[in-house]
């Protein structure tokens, strides 16, 4: 009876303290930015490019990112948008976006702890029929494929992921595509997790090549965007 007895109190001490750390709701247009941080004069070292705030450019119908040479430190430059709100915690996050066409374009939706866990969403160029949905953890990354019925650079579609204690599932317009109870994440009260969209080049041939392509600047004039609206959070 008493382990019994302790196992209820422990459960509904987790039950407090995510319940305590669980943010409000909220739904955010894109159509400005003002409730986000706009990245700029950094990116990641395998990057074939770096934030700059010049390419994060708001719309009547949500937010286009593009890629631009106006990098002083890598050959393109790309953009990100994180949302000011921290601490985010378990619950049904969504966004609608239009992917790049470009091969070694990427087009990314996810929340992110740094060095505990990165729930992701990403659409790349070299492949717009498909889909990636990735855990990272423990500094491992675990992808998974998920096969498309449309084109995902030819128009909207709603892209979202519900996050628990014990599984990731992810929907694509409203629809199951693949649940994960295999990874562990960390849980939401011992870290800081916020909410991001970006773009980004691959150009490193060395690093995930096979994953995005081998980004090479459009010669035909085209300007490569990615097209962001209506991020959700639902606790």
């Amino acid at each position: 009876m008493r382990s019994t007895s302790l196992l209820s109190s422990l459960s509904l001490l987790a039950s407090f303290l995510a319940a305590s750390h669980a943010k409000g709701s909220f739904h955010e247009s894109l159509k400005n930015h003002d409730n986000f941080i706009t990245a700029d004069g950094y990116g990641p070292e395998r990057w074939g490019c770096s934030f700059r705030d010049t390419q994060v450019h708001e719309s009547s119908s949500g937010t286009r990112i593009t890629i631009g040479k106006d990098s002083d430190l890598k050959p393109y430059s790309c953009g990100e948008l994180i949302y000011q709100e921290e601490d985010l915690a378990y619950g049904h996050y969504s966004i609608d976006m239009i992917a790049s066409n470009v091969v070694g374009h990427v087009t990314a939706f996810f929340l992110i702890a740094n060095g505990d866990t990165e729930i992701d969403v990403e659409l790349t160029g070299l492949n717009n029929n498909i889909a990636w949905m990735n855990i990272w953890h423990d500094n491992k990354q675990n992808p998974v494929s998920v096969d498309l019925s449309f084109d995902t650079s030819e128009d909207w579609h709603t892209y979202s992921f519900e996050w628990r204690k014990n599984y990731v599932a992810w929907f694509i317009d409203g629809e199951l595509v693949l649940n994960r109870t295999d990874i562990p994440t960390t849980k939401p009260w011992d870290t800081n997790y916020r909410l991001v969209i970006n773009s980004w080049t691959q150009v490193n041939p060395e690093v995930n090549i096979e994953w995005a392509g081998q980004f090479e600047y459009p010669t035909d004039g085209q300007v490569p965007q990615a097209q962001f609206r209506n991020i959700r959070y639902r606790p």
